[in-house]
């Protein structure tokens, strides 16, 4: 009978996944992570000291969210910003440089990978003129929120302002939200896709100046096996992602068609136009017009 019991344990024993996380592990990234981001912006760690930390946290989460996955082509999200869709995105992608980042060297200036996603806000009030209520900032994806910061004081030389870092517990990335108004999440809470997470705002050295555009600023970190961090040029998935338009912001967005459409070659001849795609809301494609004028001014001449 003991043999028989010590056989059973020995074989549980073997069994037991050596790859689990326990409790302590797990908190000890949700409430370590903005301080590991404190110890960086303050040099009280050298940028391998910080690369390492990070990896560790990094595949605590992973082991602790083994279902995530990467996969570029299948990610689907939902657009940050509500009542906005993918034209609201700065230079219509081309704001994205990620070139020399680093997340653990504080030293190293001049990339900016991320997307910045702008509103109408001539007065700087951090309400849209089109709507004149505040802009809610929502959660691209479901995960869980591992850091925040709501205490920017104007002034402060900190360039994020009031930010949030939320784990994607379905790609094991990170998505950062910088320059918020007000922030209703709480580090350690669960988030899910489409969640109303902040208000876009002027927090953060830049975003206060009077030359800075109201806008959210978005990055997403592709974390590798090893824990390391990758930026991702993040303009295709805004692009199809999930929105509900607002017709009075749409109204004062570039048309769809402006943007999609190209125009063929002179020399190609007997070919087809490609139709415009259609849009949810007629006042977004204001072309047929100004086509009307343009024919009547060359009839005249």
């Amino acid at each position: 009978m003991i043999k028989i019991f010590v056989f059973c344990f020995n074989f549980l024993l073997l069994q037991k996944d050596t790859s689990s996380v326990t409790h302590k592990q797990y908190l000890s990234v949700i409430n370590g992570y903005k301080q590991l981001l404190v110890d960086i912006r303050e040099y009280k760690l050298s940028p391998q000291q910080a690369r390492e930390r990070f990896q560790e946290m990094m595949m605590i989460l992973k082991k602790a969210h083994p279902t995530a996955r990467y996969d570029s082509t299948q990610v689907q999200i939902c657009f940050p910003l509500m009542g906005f869709d993918f034209r609201a995105v700065g230079g219509r992608g081309s704001g994205y440089i990620p070139r020399g980042y680093d997340l653990f060297d504080q030293t190293k200036k001049g990339s900016h990978p991320a997307h910045d996603i702008f509103m109408k806000d001539k007065d700087q009030d951090c309400r849209d003129d089109r709507t004149g209520d505040y802009v809610p900032v929502l959660s691209t994806s479901d995960g869980i929120v591992i850091a925040t910061e709501n205490g920017w004081q104007a002034g402060s030389e900190y360039r994020g302002g009031n930010y949030i870092w939320i784990y994607d517990t379905a790609t094991g990335g990170l998505w950062y939200y910088a320059h918020q108004r007000e922030i209703y999440v709480k580090t350690g809470q669960t988030v899910r896709a489409g969640q109303k997470i902040a208000l876009v705002g002027r927090t953060g050295f830049n975003a206060a100046m009077p030359r800075s555009d109201t806008h959210l600023h978005m990055t997403y970190l592709r974390i590798d096996e090893e824990g390391n961090p990758f930026p991702v040029n993040t303009y295709g998935w805004l692009k199809n992602a999930t929105t509900l338009l607002d017709p009075r912001i749409a109204i004062d967005l570039e048309p769809i068609s402006a943007i999609e459409v190209k125009k063929l070659p002179e020399n190609i001849k007997n070919m087809s136009l490609i139709e415009a795609p259609q849009v949810a809301y007629r006042e977004v494609v204001p072309l047929q017009e100004e086509e009307s004028k343009s024919r009547r001014r060359r009839n005249r001449q």
